[in-house]
């Protein structure tokens, strides 16, 4: 059997939309936009709050870009300030989630990130006990499906920080 050489060539789409500007072809930036506008904002979302907060930070450290913490407390008109910022990485509470108005404000304007924990990974991080086995069931209940929703990549949490850090990093560039 004779062995055929194959080479490929980098195919060129353009969108015909009035405020679309750039053209991604194979090989091009890393950095590529997924939907809505190219910011270069990243949001995360995760059940564990130090888990998130520190990927985040460490995202923003290696990216150099603006790293940005989003309370509870900010509630939406912050989640509006930072979706319209620039190259930002964003730890963003489970709540902001829930609205259908920011999954979709968050998806035009970066990448939204999902750390995603699961059962037991969580259980673990507890006593163990019946009543912390039932929080968690709530918690996974009314925030994941939001997550699923929001998210553009799912990063699973049953790793170590290093693998998920870099997951994420990955994540990031596709």
């Amino acid at each position: 059997m004779q062995k055929k050489q194959v080479d490929f060539v980098d195919i060129e789409y353009r969108v015909a939309e009035q405020d679309k500007t750039s053209a991604y072809v194979h090989g091009m930036a890393k950095d590529m936009l997924i939907g809505g506008r190219d910011s270069g904002n990243v949001f995360i979302f995760c059940l564990n709050d130090e888990l998130r907060k520190s990927i985040a930070a460490r995202v923003a450290e290696k990216l150099g870009r603006e790293f940005v913490v989003v309370s509870r407390s900010d509630g939406n008109p912050m989640i509006e300030k930072v979706s319209a910022g620039e190259n930002q990485i964003v730890s963003l509470p489970r709540g902001a989630a829930k609205s259908e108005k920011n999954r979709r404000m968050l998806k035009e304007n970066g990448k939204v990130i999902c750390i995603m924990s699961d059962f037991m990974t969580l259980l673990s991080a507890t006593d163990g006990s019946e009543d912390a086995r039932e929080q968690i069931s709530i918690m996974l209940n009314r925030f994941e499906p939001s997550f699923m929703e929001a998210a553009h990549h799912i990063v699973r949490s049953d790793q170590s920080e290093e693998e998920i850090l870099l997951d994420t990093l990955e994540k990031i560039s596709i």
